[in-house]
Parts: structure tokens; sequence; C-alpha cells
């Protein structure tokens, strides 16, 4: 019973920022999806979909400096970028090019469906509250009914997920509380399996 889950790195990060508690930044997600595993089953592959930004040169350093722990603690890891879109602004009263994540959210589609098809797993746990996931949902139950669906979704996003956590059934949805999320912190200094150190959680995240 091989569970995979997707994880929603940009979601999830703007919910974690507003918590204003900087400590819960630094999350294991193997950790995290271990915690939900039922009797039986096994943790398959922790899929991370995330942009680094380029144009704050702290922020990407501390961005570069978490996915190189993940990785290291084996959570596959999906980049994508950010893009320049014209939009009309509202303050300006003209129309302004905007920065915009791409990729992320076909990225998560395609991967749920390929590992659907290819049957490499008996359920997957899909983290985020965006409802632009829910045409992922739909055909994943249509074409794929004998795979069971989780939605874990970030602390006080419920109301912002109505569309996609009325799909699931209340068994099968889960809010992230804070105390969960600090019994899944990965340790201040991250090895990976040489035992080589390739990250130390950013000060701006806290103290032990």
């Amino acid at each position: 019973m091989r569970v995979n889950a997707y994880i929603d790195g940009f979601n999830l990060y703007h919910a974690l920022d507003a918590l204003e508690d900087q400590r819960v930044k630094w999350l294991d997600h193997n950790k995290l999806i271990s915690s939900l595993l039922r009797p039986g089953e096994t943790l398959g592959q922790v899929n991370y979909f995330t942009a680094v930004v380029t144009w704050d040169k702290s922020k990407q350093q501390r961005h570069t400096t978490y996915l190189k722990a993940l990785r290291a603690v084996g959570v596959d890891v999906e980049e994508s970028n950010f893009r320049k879109q014209p939009k009309f602004c509202f303050e300006t009263g003209r129309t302004c090019k905007f920065r915009e994540e791409k990729k992320t959210d076909v990225a998560i589609a395609t991967t749920m469906m390929t590992d659907a098809f290819s049957e490499n797993c008996s359920r997957m746990i899909l983290v985020t509250s965006d409802s632009d996931q829910v045409p992922t949902v739909n055909a994943l139950r249509k074409l794929t009914p004998s795979i069971k669906l989780t939605l874990l979704y970030p602390p006080r996003s419920s109301k912002r997920q109505t569309e996609l956590g009325n799909l699931f059934s209340s068994n099968d949805r889960k809010e992230m509380s804070v105390t969960h999320l600090h019994r899944c912190l990965l340790p201040r200094d991250v090895y990976n399996r040489a035992g080589v150190k390739v990250a130390t959680r950013p000060s701006s995240y806290g103290n032990d």
C-alpha cells in the first residue's frame, strides 16, 4: 500500500508565511506525509513543486537552501519559473507586468496522472488549497477509481478550498495544524546520505 504525495509549494508557503511563525517554513515533507500514513501503508515518493524567486536575493538564497535540504532527505523537487504577464492595475489605472508562477499547476496534474496510470501507488495525498486542481481530482476519480485520494490543505485555508474540499469526504481531507507542523520540522543542519552537510536552517527561521 504505497502512498505518494504532491505538494503545491508556493500555495503552502503563502499560508505558512501568514502564520507569522518562521519556524514552520523549515518543514520536512517526508516526515509530514509519513505522519499521515495509515496501517499497512508505506511512504512512496513525495513530490514538491515550486518556483524560486530571482528578483530578491535573500529570499532566493533561503529558498535554494531549503530545496537542498528537501532533496537531501529524499523529496523530489520539481522547479518551474516566474514570468511577467501584462495585467490591468487598478491602483495605477494602466496595464502593468506582474510576475506569475508558471507550469506548477500543470506539473502537479501531469505527475499525478502519470503515477495513476503507471499504478505505482494506492493512495495519493494532494497538498494545496488551490481550486485549479479540481479538474485533476475529477479526472483521477473517473479514470483511476481504485486509487484513493486525500486532501491535506494548509493551515487556516479551509474557507479558500471549499470547491476543492467538497470533492473529498470528511475522512479524506485534513487541515494542517501549527502543532502538527512543529512535530515535522527538519533538523537545524541537514546532511545527505553520504554524511555531508548540505543545508543549515536560515537564522531568520528561528532558533531551537
